[in-house]
């Protein structure tokens, strides 16, 4: 019944997972090892001495501080929070059936089409029932040097699953600044059911990392950090570090099954040299295949949305 289920699962999400994408890029990953035989300290431990921030810790106890060294608590940001989000685009997921019952045991949006992180969460989702069923999963990380003409991702047997989340907003670079930021609706779900589904969230930022105590207490404040949970912050390392060189190093300890950002560039940096950004045709099949434009987890109030009701529990 679970081989059906799987298999069921998988013919639901054809939309997601194109002929093309299977031709352009090769599976990273034969799939012959389950979640149970994945060593999830040993690529932790990798991750952190790489330069992450484990945001894995009792509310209220040791964290991070501006050096990224341990501090006395997390620092409290007093912001304000709001569940109305940012002007985006409503995504369905088409999911119905069994597929559909075995996604709602992890995913629950708010409503129908509420998150613009549904099809991102409906996909990462997939690609782990898939891991459990014993099927192939593929990184979503273009290996470093690609060749645009024949795209390869970075390899993936015996890794753990994660995700990566792109922080930052393409118009406000000081986002952390804002005194009330706004989350996206459905957003804290979507986390809740990657958790459960044993899939890690890296959340991804060129902010530099003495802002680290400042950016892991938004997160706990806002509801996107759960306490004792394999999420991590990856921000500049500083000296000629970039964001690319970070997520060559997320994959390389963890599976990098979808990615979200509201930038083509927040994937690869190779579209930030491209004259035309549409342009790398061997690339698109990636988008909703892997890939999610979406708005940035928080946002600034603007004028627009800085008067209405505070709602703090999202």
């Amino acid at each position: 019944m679970a081989r059906i289920r799987s298999s069921l699962i998988l013919l639901a999400a054809l939309p997601l997972l194109s002929s093309c994408v299977a031709a352009l890029l090769p599976l990273a990953a034969l799939g012959t090892i389950g979640k149970k035989q994945i060593d999830r300290a040993a690529a932790k431990r990798e991750f952190v001495a790489a330069g992450a921030i484990d945001l894995a810790m009792p509310a209220g106890k040791v964290t991070i501080g501006d050096d990224g060294g341990a501090a006395d608590a997390l620092p409290r940001t007093e912001k304000k929070f709001s569940g109305q989000g940012g002007a985006s685009e409503i995504i369905e997921v088409d999911l119905d059936g069994d597929a559909a019952d075995y996604i709602a045991q992890f995913f629950q949006p708010i409503d129908s089409g509420s998150s613009p992180y549904a099809s991102f969460a409906a996909y990462a989702l997939t690609q782990s029932a898939k891991l459990a069923e014993g099927e192939g999963v593929r990184s979503v990380v273009l290996v470093p040097r690609v060749n645009i003409f024949k795209p390869e991702t970075m390899a993936c047997e015996g890794k753990p699953l994660a995700v990566v989340i792109d922080l930052d907003d393409t118009t406000d670079r000081d986002w952390i600044e804002a005194e009330t930021l706004y989350r996206q609706n459905g957003l804290i779900e979507v986390l809740l059911s990657l958790r459960a589904a044993e899939i890690s969230v890296i959340w991804l930022s060129d902010q530099p990392l003495a802002a680290s105590g400042k950016i892991s207490a938004i997160l706990n404040e806002a509801g996107f950090s759960q306490s004792e949970s394999d999420d991590f912050l990856f921000l500049d390392r500083g000296g000629d570090d970039r964001k690319q060189v970070r997520r060559w190093d997320a994959a390389r300890n963890y599976c990098i099954i979808a990615m979200a950002g509201d930038d083509r560039a927040d994937f690869d940096e190779l579209y930030g040299y491209l004259r035309d950004p549409d342009g790398a045709l061997t690339l698109e099949p990636m988008f909703n295949n892997g890939w999610f434009i979406a708005p940035p987890p928080l946002v600034e109030a603007n004028e627009n949305t800085a008067n209405q009701p505070d709602d703090k529990e999202g």
